[in-house]
């Protein structure tokens, strides 16, 4: 008996709605190539999956734009500027606010994407990755001004954009426990609490995250599971940019 049969009551539900789950995959903190990196390429590779890659713009490198040249499947996007935090001690780390003025946060965002245009040319999504996914309302109202079409976090929130937001739901590193990757077991119970809140909506994309530079082997064994059986049950992986701009079709015939 699989760990996934726990699912086939809920896809029943989505398939009473005539509704098809849809999935989308993230890693984060991109600046150079690794071995890691090339290990979550392989994987991207094996199953077809197509990667929205995160970058950081104040530590991006040439080698990186050279190493992922010609990947079909692999999107970079902007991921703050430098990744820096920007609140105090004991307050959530935060890049994209603090007490920093809202004008020179979008000036350093026009920088970093204006940066990873001149390494990733047309390439670049227009998505905005904030660093630990927070951004503070009054920098999300403003992101066009930056020139970004949409915007990434993590969960349900909606973070005061008036840009579409495609989130992620599936984090398969537990911060809270030192990093380590979370199990299959876990993997698929938070798929299933997930699967149940997109049905509630309509049937929106859900987005794996995943940080290539700090897995450990059951991370790896988590992502590469949940991908497999995924696209066993020939589910799909989207591209992410391809996914908001459906979203934004959508809100127009609204």
């Amino acid at each position: 008996m699989s760990v996934f049969d726990d699912l086939e009551p809920e896809l029943a539900r989505w398939r009473h709605k005539g509704l098809v789950p849809r999935f989308w995959l993230r890693d984060d903190d991109a600046t150079r190539p690794t071995p890691a990196l090339d290990r979550l390429l392989g994987l991207v590779h094996a199953y077809d999956t197509p990667l929205l890659l995160a970058v950081i713009p104040a530590g991006a490198t040439e080698v990186l734009a050279k190493r992922i040249d010609g990947e079909r499947m692999v999107t970079p996007a902007v991921h703050g500027y430098a990744h820096r935090r920007h609140t105090h001690k004991g307050v959530p780390p935060m890049e994209l606010g603090g007490e920093r003025p809202v004008g020179e946060i979008l000036d350093e965002l026009k920088a970093g994407r204006e940066r990873l245009i001149g390494l990733f040319g047309e390439r670049l999504s227009g998505i905005l990755v904030p660093p630990w996914n927070r951004l503070s309302r009054e920098v999300a109202a403003r992101l066009h001004e930056a020139g970004f079409t949409a915007l990434s976090t993590n969960s349900w929130h909606e973070d005061g954009s008036s840009l579409p937001q495609l989130n992620t739901q599936i984090d398969i590193v537990d911060w809270a426990n030192g990093r380590r990757g979370h199990s299959l077991e876990w993997a698929t119970g938070e798929l299933l609490r997930r699967l149940e809140q997109a049905r509630e909506r309509g049937g929106a994309p859900l987005g794996i995250l995943t940080h290539h530079l700090v897995h450990d082997d059951q991370a790896w064994g988590t992502l590469e599971g949940l991908i497999r059986t995924l696209k066993e049950r020939d589910f799909a992986f989207g591209k992410a940019d391809g996914l908001v701009e459906e979203a934004s079709k959508r809100r127009t015939q609204a």
